[in-house]
């Protein structure tokens, strides 16, 4: 993987167009924007701090990540201190794509508890545990409508529950859902509505 050509947005620019982020399943004339009052902020964290909410991994993704990270080098990029988003292109698809910092909602329980929970990027986390990193940097998300949580729970184990697989598994095995899984969709953030080929739902 080679990047042809990509442009940088600042962190206003990409926390602007965070907020224009609208849920799934939610229609073009009454939209949802689930960070429209949110509060948002491009921050360093710990690795360790942050919590998984998916239960598998993939090793094709892990090593499109891997790919990713040596293709920004060349650039003088760092995946891991974007410093806001990316726009790019690379040899092997005609897409044009966004790169965002690692998303993370922190999500206030009924234990009173606030979960960091990764909602895109659980991937590039990994791959940064696997180097040892201390910190990267992150959106952190907080405050968001009580009506919308996210749409999965941290992980009992946290890492120790991620598995390395090679397919996705079955929707049911994919997570520890807060809702039914047809319903649970619903709430799921929808980063393509305000970004290019971020990523989508695997149902």
């Amino acid at each position: 993987m080679r990047i042809k050509n990509y442009k940088k947005f600042s962190k206003e620019e990409l926390i602007k167009k965070l907020r224009k982020v609208t849920l799934l399943n939610s229609s073009r004339d009454n939209p949802i924007f689930i960070y429209e009052k949110a509060d948002i902020e491009l921050a360093t964290v710990p690795v360790s701090s942050l919590m998984p909410a998916q239960l598998y991994q993939l090793e094709e993704v892990l090593e499109k990540v891997k790919e990713l990270q040596g293709a920004l080098q060349e650039h003088n990029l760092d995946l891991f201190n974007l410093k806001g988003y990316l726009s790019y292109e690379t040899d092997d698809s005609e897409n044009l794509r966004n790169l965002l910092p690692v998303i993370v909602e922190y999500q206030l329980e009924e234990d009173k508890k606030v979960h960091p929970l990764i909602l895109d990027g659980i991937h590039r986390v990994i791959l940064a545990r696997i180097q040892n990193l201390d910190k990267i940097q992150v959106v952190k998300i907080a405050n968001v409508n009580k009506d919308f949580p996210v749409f999965a729970y941290a992980n009992p184990k946290e890492w120790e529950d991620v598995r390395l697989m090679n397919i996705a598994p079955e929707p049911k095995d994919k997570r520890h859902w807060r809702f039914p899984i047809k319903k649970a969709y619903r709430y799921y953030r929808n980063f393509n509505s305000a970004f290019e080929n971020v990523g989508k739902p695997r149902e």
